[in-house]
This record gives structure tokens, C-alpha cells and sequence, in this order.
């Protein structure tokens, strides 16, 4: 049976659950896939420990806001007419409160002795020398255990990411805190949008039709949920090129799309009636499938969690570098070994991570839910 210092048993784990959380790419030991989750991750920004709340400076007001026509207007003039000035006031503050959050997992010295791992307590003294097949065969027995606690940290930090925050407020608020489906009403980063109407996403869904209907004046800015149909050219085809102006507008530059499996087989079926132009045809295999579906720079692309979250039949379309993750620098993934308790014979591994997705423009982001 081979013994372990407990300051080695440290060095080995955490040595080990770092190889499974940074394994390959983000998260590629994981059951299922995680897109929304992978590109947040991979296009993540930091912010420095020390400060308060994520402070976008964000802007969508021009003119003399508090008097609008006093001063803020080009007009001629001749000779001595006295001119007018006006002082721009027009910048605000996104305010996000960053959020910590834990996931941790605990072995006993019994469990460790049953695979035939022994461990001694030495107040940090090591006192034997032992083999790389030692530390392998410990190794192998932890696997089970940070393997499980890596793919839950990222099934929880996937969820959290899609969700809008509500069932965890100590939690960070995800892509439905952001990109909602009424953006008539409400605030997103400490700016209300039935104030600031440059603050609004767009939707179709059935929140926002009901909204339409009571406020005919929201129509601007979406309308209720969408039939897919082939004719006319394919309703979804036909949106979406619509859309494409609309979130281009003001300079965003949409080259983000997450769909459930519904909302992308109705694409599919859209593409497919109304025919798939290409260079090669069906030479070769008579390959029939459609491809990966595009438009101007964005390929829409399957998520399960959508699916996982009764959203099957919808569709986020957004600009990646308006909508991101920030992590506190030196606190993402952060690995913690807590000492041992006196009283107790177990190991604890806990991971955690400090931080919260935020939004610099939101009229670049649009969501879309078909019958």
C-alpha cells in the first residue's frame, strides 16, 4: 500500500484537476456540447480584484437631451448674431455586480485506503520519497471524482450562462437577463429601457407580441412569434435578412447564432425548398445533406442546453464583442485545497470563480422563437 504525506497528496490532485479543467480544449471531456459556454470562455475579458461593480460607459443620446433644439442644432448665421452653445450630458454607466460562485468535492482517508492509498499527516514535513507509479496509480483513483466535479462545473456554469439569474441571485445573470424576451421593459445593467429605447434588444417571441399588441409602438422593435413557412421564399430566410439590417443599424455586427434543434431543422427545411446554392451540386457522393447554414458571417449552430431548457424552437443571434464574460483577473477557475480539519479524515478540492456576463450594446442582439 503506498503512503502519502499529505503535502504531496495536495501537490497530486491539485496538479490533477488542473489537467481536467484545462484538458484539450474548453471542456472537450464533457458529456455534451457546450458552445455558448466555449466561445464565452475562449472571448472572456477580465477586470482587476479590488473593484467594485463591471462599469460599461455606454452611450445612445446625442444633443441637448435635458432641452432638446436648445443649442444642439446647426444653423447659419451672418455677421454679429450672437450663437448659442449647448454641454453634452449624454454618457451613462452599465453597472454589473460581479458574482462568486463554488463547486467543491471531498474524498476520505477510508475511500483512499480501500484503492489501496494510505495517508499520513506530518504537519507539512515529507519524509519519504515515492515513484511516478505511485503518483499515477493515484492519479487513476481520482479520476472518477475530478472528472465529475470538472463536467458539473461546467454544466453549472453553461446553465447559468443561458439563464436569466432568477433562481440563484447570488449567481451570476445570463444570455435571458440580457437578450430578453419583452426588451420594452425592464433594466439591464442599471439602465432602464422603457427609458433608454438604444438600450433594447429585438425578439419575436410570444412576450413581446402580447407587448406589440398593448403597445403598437414596440412593433419597432419585433413583433410576436414566427411560423416557419417555404413559400415566399422561407419566412425564417426572409427574417433574418431583415434582422441582419436591423442589428447592423447602429454598428453592431451580428456572427453569433445559437439555436435549439426545432428552430434549426425549420432552417433546414426552409434552405432546402427554396433550394441550397453552391459550386459543387451532388458530384461525388451525392452527399444530401445541408450544411452548416450561414448568413453574412454567422453560422447558426446547434446547442443542446437550449433543447435542455425547453427552448428548442429558439434562436439567439448576436455580436460576440457586445455581449461577453468577464472574469476577475487571477479569481476564474480559481483551485482551492482547504486544510484538513482536526476532527475529521477527509480531503476537500473546491473550485471557484468570480465574475459575470455584461452587455456594451444590445441592438445588435435579436431572439427569435418559431411556432
Amino acid at each position: 500500500m503506498p503512503v502519502y504525506t499529505q503535502p504531496l497528496l495536495d501537490h497530486i490532485t491539485t496538479a490533477a484537476l488542473d489537467w481536467w479543467l484545462n484538458k484539450g480544449s474548453a471542456f472537450q471531456q464533457a458529456i455534451q456540447e457546450k458552445p455558448l459556454l466555449a466561445m464565452m470562455e475562449s472571448k472572456a475579458k477580465t477586470f482587476p480584484g479590488g473593484k467594485g461593480d463591471i462599469i460599461i460607459s455606454v452611450k445612445g443620446d446625442y444633443g441637448n437631451t435635458a432641452a432638446p433644439g436648445t443649442g444642439d442644432k446647426l444653423v447659419g448665421y451672418e455677421l454679429s448674431d450672437s450663437v448659442v452653445y449647448y454641454t453634452p450630458a449624454n454618457l451613462r454607466q452599465a453597472r454589473y455586480a460581479w458574482k462568486e460562485h463554488h463547486i467543491g468535492i471531498s474524498l476520505t482517508h477510508s475511500e483512499l485506503k480501500t484503492d489501496g492509498i494510505s495517508v499520513v499527516d506530518t504537519n507539512g514535513e515529507d519524509t519519504s520519497e515515492h515513484s511516478g507509479r505511485d503518483d499515477t496509480v493515484l492519479v487513476g483513483i481520482l479520476n472518477d471524482a475530478l472528472e465529475d466535479v470538472s463536467e458539473q462545473y461546467a454544466r453549472g456554469l453553461n446553465n447559468l450562462l443561458w439563464t436569466n439569474g432568477a433562481a440563484d441571485a447570488k449567481a451570476l445573470a445570463g444570455m435571458a437577463a440580457l437578450v430578453t424576451d419583452t426588451p420594452g421593459t425592464g433594466t439591464v445593467g442599471g439602465l432602464n429601457r422603457a427609458t433608454y429605447t438604444w438600450w433594447r434588444n429585438r425578439a419575436y417571441t410570444a412576450a413581446m407580441g402580447t407587448a406589440v399588441g398593448g403597445t403598437p409602438a414596440l412593433a419597432g422593435w419585433g413583433g410576436g412569434v414566427i411560423t416557419s413557412s417555404a413559400t415566399g421564399g422561407g419566412t425564417l430566410i426572409t427574417l433574418l435578412q431583415k434582422e441582419y439590417r436591423m442589428l447592423t443599424k447602429y454598428g453592431g455586427r451580428p456572427n453569433t447564432g445559437f439555436c435549439g434543434s426545432d428552430f434549426l431543422s425549420a432552417l433546414e427545411s426552409e434552405l432546402r425548398a427554396n433550394g441550397n446554392y453552391s459550386m459543387t451540386g451532388y458530384s461525388g457522393g451525392k452527399d444530401i445533406s445541408v450544411g452548416a447554414i450561414s448568413y453574412m458571417g454567422t453560422t447558426f449552430e446547434y446547442d443542446p442546453s437550449l433543447d435542455d431548457l425547453g427552448k428548442s424552437k429558439r434562436c439567439y443571434w448576436f455580436d460576440s464583442r457586445d455581449i461577453y464574460l468577464v472574469k476577475m483577473d487571477g479569481e476564474w477557475r480559481h483551485q482551492h485545497s482547504p486544510a484538513r480539519p482536526p476532527d475529521k479524515y477527509v480531503m476537500y478540492r473546491g473550485i471557484t470563480s468570480t465574475g459575470q456576463l455584461c452587455a456594451r450594446r444590445l441592438n445588435s442582439a435579436v431572439v427569435i422563437d418559431i411556432a
